[in-house]
This record gives C-alpha cells, sequence and structure tokens, in this order.
C-alpha cells in the first residue's frame, strides 16, 4: 500500500503542479497593430539602411550576458518617443512609454570568408510597444542588403560562416515566425522582451573609446530614470572569465532557456526554474543534469534550445558541463 501511494505521489504532484501554475494563463492577445511591409517604412535608421545608424530617437545598447544564435552578432537599439524614458524599480525589465521600440539585427560580421569580406544580414527583429501591449514581427532582409521585408512564416537561409575558432560552418539559417517568437517571448498571456533588464543592462561598455557604465550613459542620455532605486544586481558575462564557472553558466541558462522555462514560461510544465535568481535547489538542475546537457548537444527536434539555434554552441556546451560537473 505504502509503495502504491508513493506511486500516485509521483505521478500526481507533476499533474498538480501544471494545474496550479496554468491558472488564467490564458492565451497571447493578438497584435493591435499593424506591422509594415518593410523595415524602411520605420525611419529607425539614418542614411543607408544597411549601415544600421539609429535615428535620433534610438539608443544603441549591449548585454552582460546574450543569446546564442547560431554565432550571429546582434545590433540592439531601443526607439524612445520624443520625451519618453525607460523607468526602473527593480533589476528586472524596465517600463517603457508607448510607441517604444526595440530593433535587433542579426548578422554575420566581415571576415574574409570565401572571399567576401561584406557582412551579411539575415533578419531584424521588431517589438513594438502600443497600449501597455508587446507586439513582435520579424523582417527578412534581402540578397542586395538593402531592405528588409515583413515575414508572416519562418524562412531557411543557407548561410556559411567562420565560429569563434575560425572554422568555417555552414548552416540553413531559421528566420522565426511570429508563432516561434511567442514561444520564446511568453509569459503568462503576454508577450515580453528578454534581454534588456536592468541587471543584464548593468555593465561597461566602450563608447567613443572611453570605457563607461552603460547605466550611466543611458541616464545620462535621458534615456533611463532609476527613479530612487539603487542597481546593486549585474547578470555575470557567460564570456567573462573572471567570474566563477557557476555564475557564467547560470547566466548562460538565464539568457538562453530560463525565457521558457520559469513558472511563467512556456516550458513552465518541465518544474525547470533556469531563472539566474532562483535557489539552485529550487531550479531543477540537480534532478536533471542529464537531460539539460543531452538536449543541448543534440541537434533535431530534441534540441534545446528549441528556437533560434540550428548549429550546436561548443563553449557553451563546455560550459554547462564544467559546471554540471562541480554539482556531482
Amino acid at each position: 500500500m505504502k509503495k502504491v501511494l508513493i506511486l500516485m505521489g509521483v505521478l500526481l504532484i507533476p499533474i498538480l503542479f501544471i494545474i496550479l501554475n496554468n491558472t488564467g494563463r490564458g492565451t497571447v492577445a493578438k497584435d493591435n497593430i499593424v506591422f509594415r511591409d518593410k523595415l524602411s517604412d520605420y525611419n529607425l535608421f539614418k542614411g543607408k539602411i544597411a549601415d544600421l545608424v539609429p535615428n535620433d530617437q534610438g539608443v544603441s545598447y549591449e548585454l552582460a550576458s546574450a543569446l546564442f544564435t547560431d554565432y550571429t552578432d546582434k545590433k540592439r537599439v531601443i526607439f524612445l518617443p520624443k520625451g519618453g524614458k525607460m523607468i526602473a524599480t527593480d533589476d528586472g525589465l524596465p517600463s517603457v512609454p508607448d510607441g517604444t521600440i526595440i530593433a535587433k539585427t542579426f548578422f554575420y560580421p566581415p571576415r574574409d570568408l570565401v572571399g567576401d569580406s561584406r557582412q551579411r544580414l539575415l533578419e531584424t527583429r521588431l517589438l513594438i510597444h502600443k497600449d501597455g501591449q508587446w507586439n513582435a514581427a520579424t523582417y527578412q532582409w534581402n540578397a542586395a542588403q538593402d531592405e528588409a521585408f515583413l515575414l508572416m512564416d519562418s524562412a531557411s537561409v543557407h548561410v556559411s560562416f567562420l565560429d569563434n575558432k575560425g572554422v568555417e560552418r555552414q548552416t540553413n539559417y531559421i528566420i522565426p515566425s511570429r508563432k516561434d517568437c511567442m514561444a520564446c517571448h511568453r509569459q503568462g498571456n503576454q508577450l515580453l522582451p528578454i534581454g534588456p533588464k536592468i541587471r543584464n543592462l548593468n555593465r561597461i561598455i566602450v563608447h567613443d573609446g572611453d570605457s563607461i557604465q552603460q547605466l550611466v550613459r543611458l541616464t545620462q542620455m535621458e534615456a533611463l530614470d532609476l527613479k530612487s532605486f539603487k542597481v546593486s544586481n549585474s547578470l555575470p558575462g557567460d564570456e567573462d572569465i573572471g567570474q566563477s564557472t557557476a555564475n557564467r553558466a547560470r547566466a548562460y541558462l538565464e539568457i538562453n532557456c530560463a525565457h521558457c522555462h520559469n513558472p511563467k514560461g512556456t516550458a513552465y510544465m518541465t518544474m525547470l526554474d533556469l531563472r539566474y535568481e532562483s535557489p539552485l535547489n529550487e531550479t531543477g538542475i540537480w534532478l536533471k543534469q542529464a537531460k539539460i546537457i543531452g538536449r543541448m548537444s543534440t541537434l533535431g527536434e530534441m534540441h534545446m534550445p528549441q528556437k533560434g539555434t540550428t548549429v550546436l554552441h561548443d563553449e557553451g556546451i563546455l560550459l554547462i558541463k564544467t559546471y554540471l560537473k562541480t554539482l556531482q
């Protein structure tokens, strides 16, 4: 009888967890804007659009720990309406005024690969904030690299590139659809940005040849208001060897996995909470070490993350393997 009760508990507890956490999730609201057909229609960039020079309302920013996407580089810009600011009250996502646009462009930089020294623009993802709601869309750059067009579905682009070790790779890069965007950006019944949390913006950057604290620069530019909040937390850079292995690994899992693997994410039912701030004994990492590294190391339907990658991230896999060994 005791064994039966234990077995029932093992089976029922996950089901109860899913039911309780699914309360009020509902469906994500439909877009409350109409996306324009071409990226240039937004007038986000000055001069030649492919140069990605933001207009006067655009502020470029960098992240301490960034999402891995097939070894692409990213250009991140937030466009605030005139007189508008980001407002921070904690180290999470700041609030933004209506009309705010976040643009992230994915590209391979010039590396003289196969005789081609030009950068290769692949896609620009937009998040547009209206009436308190975020709306997501993706624009694919054309072969001429002079325009990007709105995608209604996902797209595949064959690319050749050099990885961080200088090794030439080829893959069919996948540009996500809106449905794919929702899979990662959904928190409960709403869409939210992933990267620009205050703790992930809290880093040193180089501007005009000088090193400066990014939050200080954003404040000086009147793009950010920290109110009375005193920033004390920062997300470690997952490539910063000056940080501990544990901190780097948890930061990597935060930016690459936690948007789905958290109590409000689309993978809440896995009982993994990979947010950086979650205590280790509440993450589920202990129990699922083999599954975590196994799915990171496997391509195809079982690969994690499911969206945004078509090649293995060798450096990320090594980092997580090293970290998991310290838990044994």
